[in-house]
């Protein structure tokens, strides 16, 4: 093992959270959500999420009174206002209560963010965001956000060591390894889970590539979209030739991933899972595949 991955992977979260006594010990640690008894609505392989080695990103839960979508979110897409919303009214368009609407459970959201600090507009806006919901269903709705960025901030609250327990693979082994340590007392049945498919060969291949992936697509949409706002550089100045080539490689990673889309559609995954994954708008993936005419056909016939 170089690193020792932690929990802000969509895979490694869903494996150790589909175990319920651990989700409602998360849930009341960093959402102050007391939760009782209740089911997973996605926790087994089904025809939109059957390829689990490449992780799923929500946990669905519902008990009698609600549902509940737990998400986590490592890159800042620009969108989160939209796929929440989206995500809720999905939620109560599936239930279909007939003429009787009193038999619709409140939808609730409860987001995982990961954000870079210094965003505290960003921030502000999801606060906003929360609030609005609240306001405007009341308890038809709710939305929770918990930013692992922000808890690193309070140092020696619980928040502050849950986010630890998040961001292992931004620390050294040895670092990680302490941390791990440290906390085994009162997270020791967590901290066994983490170590557990961190030895586990095949899952930990698929964090690497997981991993591999982030940061081959936040590399890419950065540069571009920050070519894309630079202007006043003209053709053939040093700077813009720099420019130039960066753009170039950023590209060349976009290519990249492209090419692993289209393994993924070979394996049968939706383009929904496909967009979590790799982090690409429905609007590249649409951009780079009709450019290319691709398709699960096409791709298959050579």
């Amino acid at each position: 093992m170089k690193k020792i991955y932690g929990l802000r992977y969509d895979l490694m979260f869903k494996k150790i959270f589909t175990q319920k006594e651990l989700l409602k010990r998360v849930m009341k640690d960093i959402f102050h959500e007391n939760i009782g008894l209740f089911w997973y609505s996605n926790k087994e392989p089904t025809k939109e999420n059957k390829n689990l080695r490449y992780g799923i990103s929500d946990l669905i839960i519902e008990d009698k009174t609600r549902i509940m979508i737990i998400e986590i979110q490592n890159t800042d897409l620009k969108n989160l206002s939209e796929r929440v919303k989206t995500y809720i009214s999905g939620f109560y368009a599936r239930q279909n209560p007939g003429k009787d609407y009193k038999k619709i459970k409140p939808v609730e959201a409860y987001l995982i963010l990961n954000y870079k600090e210094g965003r505290p507009k960003l921030l502000k806006e999801y606060e906003q965001l929360e609030k609005t919901i609240n306001e405007q269903f009341g308890n038809l709705s709710k939305i929770k956000i918990w930013n692992i960025r922000e808890a690193l901030k309070t140092y020696g609250s619980i928040d502050y060591h849950y986010a630890r327990l998040f961001n292992l693979d931004e620390l050294s082994k040895s670092k990680s390894k302490m941390v791990l340590k440290k906390l085994e007392k009162n997270f020791g049945i967590i901290i066994k889970e983490i170590n557990k498919y961190n030895m586990d060969l095949s899952t930990y291949q698929r964090l690497e590539e997981i991993e591999k992936m982030e940061m081959s697509f936040e590399l890419a949409t950065s540069m571009i979209k920050h070519d894309a706002e630079e202007k006043g550089i003209r053709i053939g100045e040093k700077r813009g030739e720099k420019r130039g080539e960066k753009l170039g490689e950023a590209k060349g990673v976009l290519k990249n991933q492209v090419k692993i889309a289209k393994n993924m559609l070979l394996e049968g995954m939706s383009i929904e899972q496909i967009l979590r994954i790799t982090g690409m708008t429905r609007k590249q993936f649409e951009l780079e595949f009709n450019k290319n005419k691709v398709s699960k056909e096409n791709i298959m016939s050579g």
